[in-house]
């Protein structure tokens, strides 16, 4: 073999490289502007509409952040009647991370706004979160990319492009024939103001197939306190309050000492903690399908005690002749 065509062969190689590199890269393309949606369950896209009416509303408005429990156990209609004020329920998905539920709301804030951060165990313990539901929110509403790290928007942009190409596959291949709609998780199952209502009205589940509450070490992370103050700055810097509360729970699920903990070093931090300790926890028989989505009787249950907390915190005000105490 001459010398010439060794060292051609490096080349050659390079050169089938770039090319098969520019296939995968022009499929990709393909699929994230033309493919479908990188899931059949639409749930993710229900940010669109909330984020629709967090810019319309007029302030002074309520804004609540948090994970599911915000998002099943809420009738935001009837707290915002109590406290004469619109609310917007922001809450979806635990995994979305506390660090990214503040980014999404923080530049929306506006003079008297109440925020309401209801956050699971996990928003304490790791506030800051990464993984495939960012893709699946950015796969239904690109302008999340604005509400994660720069570092991290690369990564999220590929990740849709694969999984909108898995589903083209998925499509073509017929394998999404027979799939039928969710039943609960779905965008279609929010109400206006951001609130959970598909699950409503469901037949119980039966207990031991509803997931119990995982908890994790630490209780609270290092971090969630520099992101609680960046939440805490925007607001005061609209003349506004912000005020946590302990996601409500199955009593079977329940651990005092952990909420302890979570109330206690809060408030130690200059932080407003509604409720009393323990009156977040109900009958394992108020859940549907996890032991932090609330049924309609234990959703109102939880909204007529943050009414009543709130009416009497001394810092918002209530409705005259409303349903505060």
């Amino acid at each position: 073999m001459s010398s010439s065509t060794s060292s051609s062969d490096p080349f050659r190689l390079l050169l089938r490289a770039l090319g098969f590199g520019a296939c995968v890269g022009a499929l990709l393309l393909v699929a994230l502007y033309f493919g479908p949606h990188a899931s059949r369950v639409d749930y993710m896209g229900a940010v669109a509409a909330k984020h629709a009416r967090l810019r319309s509303l007029p302030s002074p408005k309520v804004v609540i952040i948090g994970g599911s429990n915000a998002a099943f156990g809420m009738d935001s209609e009837r707290l915002g009647k109590a406290l004469c004020r619109p609310v917007v329920n922001m809450s979806i998905h635990a995994s979305l991370g506390f660090k990214f539920m503040v980014e999404e709301v923080k530049a929306e804030l506006d003079n008297g706004d109440l925020v309401i951060a209801a956050l699971e165990h996990s928003g304490y313990s790791k506030p800051v979160k990464d993984n495939d539901l960012h893709i699946l929110t950015v796969d239904r509403f690109p302008e999340a990319l604005g509400f994660v790290p720069w570092t991290t928007r690369p990564r999220l942009v590929l990740g849709v492009g694969v999984m909108r190409l898995q589903a083209a596959w998925k499509v073509l291949s017929g394998a999404w024939k027979d799939d039928s709609p969710a039943p609960v998780y779905r965008a279609s199952g929010f109400n206006g103001e951001g609130d959970l209502v598909s699950h409503l009205g469901l037949p119980v589940v039966d207990p031991d197939a509803v997931e119990r509450t995982e908890y994790h070490e630490p209780i609270i992370a290092s971090e969630f306190w520099s992101i609680a103050q960046e939440l805490a700055d925007s607001v005061k810097a609209h003349k506004g309050e912000l005020v946590f509360i302990l996601p409500a729970i199955a009593r079977s699920s329940y651990r005092p000492e952990v909420d302890r903990t979570i109330r206690t070093a809060l408030a130690e931090h200059g932080y407003t903690v509604l409720g009393t300790e323990g009156n977040n926890v109900q009958p394992d028989s108020s859940f549907h399908d996890t032991h932090y989505h609330l049924r309609a009787v234990g959703r109102q249950l939880r909204t007529a005690t943050l009414i009543e907390d709130l009416c009497r915190s001394g810092t918002v005000q209530c409705c005259p002749g409303g349903e505060g105490p």
